[in-house]
């Protein structure tokens, strides 16, 4: 039997990031680096492109955090010059860091830190490299070198970080090098103990929505993968049908503002459809609303989804990449074709005609959110890969 080497705890991980927006993916970062166990790893978090909002969670859950600013990539000559001056440096102090730290793991998340990531991996010999999928590949269709790039970082990595199912096939059908790399470590939330409040409690105020209101929430940056025109021509016949309802869209204002601004005033449903803006106080808002509304179509396993089962709320969702890993339909939920308005409109009309039904399900997804998607659960799937890997085992969690 081969032996191993012990592993000198605590083990130091970095966590690498595109920026620190307010999304999900950093929330999820923040809460894995929160719940490591301290005795036996010691995070930080590095972000390739600048600081953002989640600087000051990080500061005050003690997680160290390092801004980096790299310029990315240009075929003007003279602008590629200059980048690359600009990228010797950045990877001059990445290294820096990754030395300074005496990282061993590095567990880079989304597109363009998995590929940094490894390329800083590689370069500083770190003896465990991960690269994490979280949502489906369509991003990079027509794109050549984005595939690439990735599956260069898929060959320089250790392992490959999937956080559904439908990802792993996903990654196998339009990605190379990940064959015996890919592991399942579905995404985790706080869930408190016991049922859902009922009745619900009040919306926050500043919302200005009456108590009689129906409030259905649709927590996702406004970009073109989360269907937010699909769920504004699923929020005319809903509203036709019970004047109350009012939908709350809330999120950063990103690439597909403008076109869901244009359907609501063609549609003309200004009164019935009002976007919050990033919001702080989701929860609060989850838990005040009637039902959750999630019409992506690329998603991999959704962090608004599982809020909303968290807060007691039923879920509509598309049946589209690790929706249905999430929702049981039925009996949580209801999901619905991608991109039908029509099917959206009627699962949110019955849940909003049914209120009793709509809490049954309500309770069954705080329930199951307790069973499959808690934080607990996602940080100790997460230590034992790191374990896996520093003693060169077989992954417990390979899919």
């Amino acid at each position: 039997m081969k032996n191993v080497e012990p592993i000198p705890f605590p083990v130091h991980v970095a966590y690498v990031l595109p920026g620190l927006g307010r999304g999900g993916t950093e929330r999820h970062v923040t809460d894995l680096a929160s719940g490591l166990d301290r005795r036996r790893f010691s995070p930080c978090v590095i972000s390739t492109a600048g600081g953002g909002p989640m600087e000051e969670e990080l500061a005050d859950r003690g997680i160290p955090f390092f801004l980096l600013d790299y310029g990315g990539l240009s075929l003007r000559p003279s602008r590629a010059l200059n980048l690359s001056r600009e990228a010797r440096r950045f990877f001059r102090s990445f290294a820096g860091i990754l030395a300074e730290r005496r990282v061993a793991v590095l567990h880079a998340y989304l597109p363009a830190a998995n590929v940094l990531g490894m390329a800083a991996a590689a370069r500083s010999r770190t003896k465990v490299r991960i690269v994490s999928k979280r949502a489906l590949c369509r991003y990079k269709e027509g794109h050549f070198l984005y595939s690439r790039f990735e599956d260069l970082a898929n060959l320089a990595a250790d392992a490959v970080m999937v956080n559904s199912l439908a990802v792993a096939d996903d990654v196998r059908r339009t990605e190379r090098f990940h064959a015996g790399k890919m592991f399942l470590v579905y995404n985790g939330l706080d869930v408190p103990a016991g049922p859902p409040e009922d009745p619900p409690p009040a919306l926050p105020p500043d919302l200005g929505l009456s108590p009689d209101a129906r409030p259905v929430a649709c927590v996702a940056n406004l970009r073109e993968d989360k269907g937010h025109v699909c769920l504004v021509e699923a929020a005319r016949t809903v509203a036709a049908a019970v004047p109350e309802a009012r939908f709350l869209l809330v999120g950063r204002e990103d690439r597909e503002a403008e076109a869901v601004r244009d359907a609501i005033r063609k549609l003309g449903i200004e009164r019935y459809v009002i976007l919050t803006g990033p919001r702080r106080d989701v929860p609060a808002i989850l838990r005040g609303s009637c039902v959750a509304a999630h019409p992506g179509e690329q998603e991999g396993l959704s962090n608004a989804i599982l809020e909303a089962m968290v807060a007691g709320v039923p879920v509509v969702a598309s049946r589209a990449g690790g929706n249905p890993e999430a929702v049981a339909d039925g009996k949580t939920g209801l999901l619905v074709p991608p991109g039908d308005a029509d099917a959206l409109a009627l699962a949110i009309l019955g849940l909003l005609r049914d209120p009793a039904r709509a809490r049954a399900m309500g309770r069954a997804g705080r329930e199951r959110a307790r069973e499959r998607f808690s934080i607990g659960s996602m940080v100790a799937a997460v230590e034992e890969s790191y374990v896996d890997l520093l003693e060169g085992r077989p992954l417990s969690h390979r899919v």
